[in-house]
């Protein structure tokens, strides 16, 4: 390497460097800004429509200590990450199913796609009436909301493999199951990983919306019973830590989404 690529090398690194130091400063500035916007608006709308975010802060602080707030997250995520294990294995099976059967997919999916515009909330009450108040209604409800994004986003990459890998894999005498495995999944895993940025979120607000009907415990059960008790910032209690929830889970899929296709050639740094 010369001496002048080097130092252009320096110079690039530099501007990386600097360009991730002005996105954190960046989320750093907007997050305080809403705060201080979420401040504002509570000390003008009064305590019966806006909780001030240090009392939901205090809030949070006495919820972890007693364990209540731990326990409602806790109940939260097992039914998020359960309904979410349901719809997504029958979102990623079905597909796959479907690869090997052209008319099959042919005839029914006008029928799948038809149904996504089934209102799926609107089905909570037919879920309590079939499935009884436990669980089992949440479950449906959130494995409905995961299923279909993750179904269309993996349905959407089997299309777009490129044909003449699974020819090119067939040739070496690779068998259908690992075509499957090696080449059409690889393939399809930026759809994937895009359909779970949608549908994670959509199991935990599902879940807490399902609590809110269904349940003694949970995120939404603590929302629900705040509201009813006209308790403010118990109900921006449970909106922050779900929003947390969110938040949290967005950073452990964009981590692993850059650690699953870090070989592709891809400018994660492209300026748009």
């Amino acid at each position: 390497m010369t001496m002048h690529e080097s130092e252009l090398d320096r110079e690039e690194r530099s501007r990386v460097k600097w360009r991730k130091y002005a996105v954190t400063v960046g989320r750093i500035g907007l997050g305080v800004a809403l705060l201080v916007a979420w401040k504002v608006g509570a000390d003008a709308a009064g305590p019966l429509y806006a909780a001030d975010p240090i009392n939901v802060f205090q809030r949070i602080v006495s919820d972890s200590i007693s364990g209540s707030l731990l326990r409602h997250i806790t109940v939260t995520l097992r039914l998020s990450v359960e309904g979410f294990a349901i719809g997504c294995t029958f979102g990623v099976a079905l597909p796959f199913l479907l690869r090997r059967m052209p008319r099959l997919t042919r005839a029914v999916e006008p029928y799948i796609m038809a149904s996504v515009g089934v209102p799926k909330y609107a089905l909570v009450p037919l879920f309590i009436l079939w499935f009884g108040i436990d669980d089992a209604p949440k479950l449906w409800l959130v494995g409905l909301l995961v299923f279909y994004p993750v179904f269309i986003a993996v349905f959407a990459g089997i299309r777009n493999v490129d044909r003449n890998l699974i020819n090119m894999a067939r040739v070496v005498g690779a068998s259908e199951a690992m075509i499957s495995r090696e080449v059409i999944w690889n393939a399809l895993l930026p759809f994937f990983f895009t359909a779970l940025k949608i549908a994670l979120p959509r199991a935990v607000s599902a879940t807490i919306i399902g609590e809110f009907l269904v349940g003694n415990e949970g995120l939404g059960y603590m929302i629900e019973y705040s509201r009813q008790n006209f308790d403010t910032t118990g109900v921006f209690t449970g909106i922050v830590v779900a929003t947390a929830l969110v938040l949290v889970i967005n950073t452990a899929l964009v981590r692993l989404d850059r650690h699953f296709n870090a070989w592709r050639p891809i400018d994660r740094d492209m300026a748009l």
